[in-house]
């Protein structure tokens, strides 16, 4: 008989699409794309509105590992990596926005938009270092979804209001933990 986890699977295709879609290693951060999986309202100074989800896309292009070369990474790898790699020169990344079209579902984080949707150039970012205290200072930044920025508001998602709450929560729990000493 089926297992509790199969049982939800089998009800829930988006979850199972998740499940088996492959997971890749990236070579770098430098190579890897990073999503905005819910959308977001987009307002011009003239108040025209659009939804969109936005990519930042590396300018050194997605690069993974094989299976063989992820089986001997170790847990920081990325992070060596990063070190390793701004001493050549920046990372750089362009940010790029996929637009919604009539009829798409801007409330809900699972359903995907058609590859083909138009995408904009919004800019480029170019990081060029690590911050000396980065360590240090990650131990206190609390990430909210949710720009709160004027010209971008959420979406209707109720995901993104839940996942804003739990980031909070978590945060506020690792300020309040004791150091760990190494």
């Amino acid at each position: 008989s089926p297992t509790p986890v199969e049982q939800f699977l089998g009800a829930h295709p988006a979850a199972l699409a998740f499940v088996t879609t492959p997971k890749p290693h990236p070579l770098s951060f430098g190579t890897e794309s990073f999503f905005a999986l819910n959308a977001f309202k987009f307002i011009s100074a003239s108040g025209a509105s659009r939804f969109g989800r936005y990519t930042w896309v590396p300018k050194a292009g997605v690069q993974h590992f094989d299976e063989a070369g992820a089986a001997s990474l170790g847990a920081d790898y990325l992070f060596d990596e990063l070190v390793t790699r701004l001493g050549s020169g920046p990372v750089e990344y362009e940010l790029w926005l996929q637009l919604a079209e009539d009829g798409d579902v801007t409330d809900n984080v699972t359903v995907k938009w058609p590859a083909e949707r138009e995408r904009v150039l919004l800019g480029t970012v170019s990081l060029d270092k690590i911050a000396e205290d980065g360590a240090q200072a990650a131990k206190h930044i609390i990430f909210d979804p949710i720009p709160r920025v004027q010209g971008v508001e959420a979406s209707a998602d109720p995901i993104l209001e839940m996942r804003a709450a739990v980031y909070l929560i978590s945060g506020k729990k690792r300020r309040a933990a004791p150091a760990l000493e190494a």
